[in-house]
């Protein structure tokens, strides 16, 4: 798997002549060190090379969902273990055929995984994008307010009375299902408050309307109000008939409401329900409410999370929570009936707090919520609603809404990607085939990202800035752009297939491309069998590496890269220490002429060809025994080191992972961990200048997974590591 070994001029610990210095010996072998050193750089770089590949092929071993179960880490590892003890049992049965031919045909299957998709990146292009355009286009003379959770649409039109009379002061709510037609229209007089300014809160049933100086429920289905509510005292108004103040309680009056309808078991038409208003002063409020009556009574109130008031969507997500997005944040919380007394009865000030389960509050003054949306998960293991936030600085974030909690789903990385602000953010099937996308509007276009990795298959360019939502169907796209200055909605549309608007990434078949890969992996193959030089050997051997960690590098997050690698080197380390089966392996391998070995030799006149000893040190008998003495060599050997191919693996495989499951930074944390292997490597060697053999992975892992850990803190953060692994 990954011993470390160097074949060294003087051998022998029992020697009479005063052994070398270790830098001595390490100046002596440099150039078998550089030369190695070079093979480990350029083996992780062409794996880097080939990423986009795999990546827009979704090439990962266990699917998309794999790449952070650890489950199939503890496959991999089991696999290590069987590949190794095979190998050793053949060779005890004198079975080398088996073990050559076999490990050839393996070989060549890894080997087209780097010729193959290679020959594809130089002959191919590598990103075609075929234009998408908008090619209908409707208005609406109205505003937008929100998307419904059904599809549909809330707009208004305002109208301001005549004259100078503002208690005809009035709106009219409209809602349109997904072909824009008219379900219905309902009118509120808004007097004494603006008629434009309408918050609505949607639950399962039931809009609630508010504008500051009255409550109103809809029905969903048909419009009709259910019950009307005040916010003011009817008989506390001046002689223009504005109120004095508002209902007790109500500090800053009502800025948005929610009804609900508690009903007794088997008494539904004598049923009481609660109204939840939310107020200037950061409090929500409860005012209980009764049948067919508009009289409300104080019940209880509770302070909320200071997130502004600019609200971007509120909602009733079940019967007992509310969820509230605003622009410096959000929260969720339970619906509760009654606050807890003081503790103080004479504290004035005293104010219950909310029962919030969840909140995220943004302390930078220049980074804003701009757009918000729920759906579907284009995740298959997760049942929840996902919610999704874009922000100013061009990152969006996203949630799993459970029916009791909010989860942070890691698997979504979109961190300062796209051009800010994003100005609309949603989760939509636009194939209609059960498979969710997440889709993005920043200041260059739309973006839609498909599959559990979000891979970018879509892109066209058009101006966002006014965009309200974005919507697709059967194959169709659509935007709604507001304007609040014209009072106008425009429709966008176009029809999306497969033949148009696709960005085609360096995947496309190409015959030529994959006869030409092919060909060359025939060629190093038969060069192995008849000739297997040490420098076949080397050019098998790298590029045999690069499709292995690229293959791997792709299929697991980070993290769990870093405990494939921890195991492996603890194993590693036993198996060259204490069983010294990997010894036996080595010896085995070098017998083959099999690039399981990466070779540097230290001078020109170097054969693999002539190489036959073994790696174990030639100070140890078969029976474990001392010699009393060993002299020194009368002629010059032609020397070489040896590193297994694991050693270069599992470090490669990191700075891939790094690469492909880490947004922005990720190929900076990537070169760290490659950097930090070379540290490692550099121990290493001063180790194995001695002339010892030496397990490689501990040194080698250790030094990657330390330049992971200080790259991902340096470029990115904890983010870096978190990516919600699970078995």
């Amino acid at each position: 798997m990954g011993e470390s070994v160097s074949k060294a001029r003087d051998v022998g610990t029992a020697s009479k002549n005063k052994p070398d210095s270790l830098i001595s010996n390490m100046i002596e072998q440099a150039p078998g060190m550089i030369g190695m050193a070079l093979m480990f750089v350029i083996t992780i770089a062409i794996a880097i090379w080939l990423q986009p590949f795999f990546n827009a092929a979704g090439l990962h071993a266990f699917g998309e969902s794999g790449t952070t179960q650890g489950r199939w880490i503890v496959l991999e590892l089991a696999a290590i273990f069987a590949f190794t003890f095979l190998i050793l049992w053949l060779a005890k049965k004198h079975l080398q055929h088996f073990i050559k031919y076999g490990l050839l045909f393996v070989l060549f299957l890894a080997l087209c995984y780097t010729t193959v998709p290679g020959a594809h990146m130089i002959l191919v292009d590598d990103q075609v994008t075929i234009p998408f355009e908008f090619s209908e286009e409707s208005t609406i003379s109205e505003q937008f307010v929100m998307s419904s959770a059904d599809g549909a649409i809330l707009t208004t039109i305002v109208d301001w009375g005549i004259g100078s009379d503002s208690t005809d002061d009035k709106a009219t709510i409209t809602k349109r299902n997904h072909e824009t037609g008219v379900e219905w229209n309902t009118t509120f007089m808004t007097f004494p408050a603006l008629p434009n300014s309408l918050n609505i809160v949607e639950g399962p049933y039931w809009y609630t309307i508010t504008d500051a100086a009255h409550v109103w429920s809809v029905d969903k289905n048909d419009g009709s109000i259910l019950s009307e509510y005040v916010c003011y005292p009817v008989d506390d108004v001046n002689e223009e008939g504005y109120p004095n103040s508002p209902l007790d309680n109500l500090e800053g009056g009502c800025v948005a409401a929610l009804e609900v309808v508690e009903y007794p078991e088997g008494d539904a038409n004598q049923s009481k329900g609660g109204l939840y208003i939310l107020t200037h002063g950061g409090e929500l409020v409860r005012r209980n409410t009764f049948h067919q009556t508009n009289i409300t009574v104080h019940q209880a109130k509770w302070s909320v999370p200071n997130i502004d008031v600019e609200f971007i969507s509120m909602r009733q997500t079940n019967d007992e929570h509310f969820l509230v997005v605003a622009n410096k944040g959000a929260y969720y919380l339970k619906l509760e009936v009654t606050a807890d007394a003081p503790l103080d009865p004479n504290d004035p000030r005293w104010v219950d707090e909310a029962d919030v389960k969840w909140y995220m509050l943004i302390e930078d003054n220049d980074n804003d919520v701009t757009a918000f949306n729920i759906g579907t998960s284009p995740y298959s293991d997760v049942s929840d609603e996902l919610m999704l936030f874009g922000f100013t600085n061009g990152t969006v974030s996203g949630f799993n809404l459970e029916a009791n909690n909010v989860t942070k789903e890691t698997r979504i990385h979109i961190d300062d990607f796209y051009e800010g602000p994003i100005n609309s953010v949603a989760s939509l099937d636009l194939t209609e085939n059960g498979e969710f996308e997440i889709w993005i509007g920043d200041n260059n276009g739309f973006h839609g990202l498909f599959g559990e990795g979000l891979v970018e298959y879509v892109t066209f360019d058009c101006n966002t800035s006014d965009t309200v939502m974005i919507t697709t169907s059967n194959w169709s796209i659509e935007r709604y752009v507001s304007s609040s200055q014209e009072n106008l909605i425009t429709i966008n549309s176009g029809v999306f297939n497969s033949e148009t608007g696709y960005n085609v990434y360096g995947i496309q078949w190409s015959d030529s491309a994959f006869i030409i890969g092919l060909g060359i992996s025939l060629i190093l193959m038969i060069g192995l069998i008849y000739y297997p030089e040490w420098y076949v050997v080397n050019t098998v051997g790298v590029l045999v590496g690069a499709g292995v960690i690229v293959m791997l590098g792709v299929t697991f997050v980070p993290t769990l890269i870093v405990i494939f690698m921890i195991a492996a080197a603890i194993y590693d380390a036993w198996a060259v220490y204490r069983s010294k089966h990997m010894l036996d392996l080595a010896d085995t391998m070098i017998g083959l002429n099999l690039p399981i070995l990466l070779v540097a030799p230290q001078d020109k006149s170097y054969s693999m060809l002539e190489q036959q000893e073994s790696v174990r040190p030639v100070s140890i008998q078969a029976n474990g025994e001392m010699p009393t003495s060993v002299s020194k060599p009368t002629k010059k050997s032609k020397e070489a080191m040896f590193m297994g191919l694991g050693d270069v693996i599992f470090p490669g495989m990191l700075v891939v992972s790094c690469v492909q499951w880490i947004g922005t930074g990720g190929l900076s944390v990537g070169l760290s961990a490659m950097v930090g292997g070379l540290v490692g490597y550099l121990i290493l060697m001063s180790y194995v200048a001695s002339g010892k053999p030496q397990a490689g992975l501990p040194l080698l892992n250790g030094g990657a997974i330390v330049g992971y850990i200080i790259g991902g803190l340096l470029f990115v953060g904890s983010a870096a590591f978190s990516f919600g692994i699970s078995f």
